[in-house]
């Protein structure tokens, strides 16, 4: 025993020489667990503390629900004790502990355990840092639960408000696209204008189908597509031309792609098209956004810059997370979070850059292996 406590005085015995240590455990019952095998069990009685000498263990809570029978809490190693709670407050077992590796246990019967803590008062102190740090830990450990847990319910809602929408829009977008395309043959010099309608007017129903599928976390596979980068950044230039124009915003095409790439035409759109307009948001009067493409090592590289005052550092680690916004009051905190997903599910990266002084840089990244 001498060996394993030199190798773990840590803990409750933190502060404590060796010897002190082997004189206050010397009498103490070692116990041995194979793997799988459990230690104690949930409402069991409680009337020893544990101190791991070698191996580890696995504190595990029972659930109601029959699907997930039990959910694990933590896992200890050597140095670590757990049983402490039942002794302090002469209460049952409150979780079950299995072994997760062959193990060896010091046990420590409540009696042994109040003439220690008379004895060493530092003990005391030691026992006191771990449940706190254990009690934060857990509080950190449900906060992130219950975020997670809203995100979810929000998600539904959100779902279930786009089912209904995509019912609701569906005649009226039709009733659109239709006198669009009758005014197109009533007066052909109106094409370049009812095309613009048209496209528009399939723009939102793709939007909402987006949303609905983000919400039910839907996987939608993209239709590969030949694009000529020129004619589509042009196309998207011409999208934002009047905006630009009437707040003065100098926008920059660069184009460094002579040949074809490969992507979702429209999903890819989407995500220019939500990138562009958080830049728009983002710039003053007179300011700057470019677009810059590039092939390098079988990747084509999208990039979308602007100097505005960029992403603040309370969001930068969570920009692509639902609802995590950056001072929009109408905004839903989902635009970021669709686009990763779309270009994910081209098997590339969306990330955030800063711009020095200021401004921000979205790097949409697809591979172009076709095959």
């Amino acid at each position: 025993m001498q060996e394993t406590m030199q190798k773990t005085n840590i803990g409750i015995f933190s502060g404590l020489s060796e010897e002190v240590v082997e004189e206050l455990t010397k009498d103490l019952e070692r116990i041995k667990f194979k793997k799988g095998e459990a230690i104690i069990t949930e409402h069991s009685l409680s009337d020893n503390l544990f101190f791991i000498s070698k191996g580890k263990v696995e504190i595990d809570k029972d659930l109601s629900n029959p699907d997930i029978p039990f959910t694990q809490l933590s896992t200890l190693g050597a140095g670590d004790f757990f049983g402490e709670m039942g002794i302090i407050e002469d209460s049952t077992r409150s979780a079950s502990v299995v072994a997760t590796e062959d193990v060896e246990l010091m046990v420590i019967p409540r009696e042994a355990f109040s003439e220690m803590l008379f004895a060493y008062p530092i003990i005391m102190l030691n026992l006191t840092k771990v449940i706190s740090s254990r009690l934060r830990n857990t509080n950190e450990r449900f906060v992130e639960l219950m975020d997670e847990m809203l995100k979810k319910n929000r998600l539904m809602a959100i779902g279930l408000a786009a089912s209904k929408i995509i019912h609701d829009i569906k005649t009226p977008l039709t009733v659109i696209v239709l006198t669009a395309q009758l005014l197109e043959n009533i007066f052909p010099e109106s094409a370049e204008f009812t095309d613009n309608i048209v496209k528009q007017t399939k723009l939102i129903d793709q939007l909402v189908h987006e949303i609905l599928d983000f919400a039910r976390g839907t996987e939608s596979p993209p239709l590969i597509q030949k694009v000529n980068l020129d004619s589509f950044l042009q196309e998207i230039s011409e999208l934002y031309s009047a905006s630009l124009k009437e707040r003065k915003i100098n926008f920059v095409v660069e184009n460094k792609v002579n040949d074809c790439v490969y992507f979702d035409e429209g999903k890819i759109r989407r995500v220019l098209i939500n990138l562009i307009k958080n830049a728009l948001e983002a710039v003053s009067e007179a300011g700057e956004i470019k677009i810059i493409s590039s092939v390098s090592s079988g990747w084509l590289q999208i990039s979308v810059i602007d100097n505005g005052p960029g992403v603040s550092q309370k969001v930068k680690e969570e920009l692509f997370q639902p609802f995590v916004t950056d001072g929009k009051t109408q905004g839903t905190g989902l635009g970021l979070a669709i686009c990763k997903k779309l270009v994910q599910e081209h098997h590339g990266r969306l990330e955030y850059i800063p711009v020095e002084p200021h401004g921000s840089r979205f790097d949409i990244r697809i591979p172009q292996n076709t095959k």
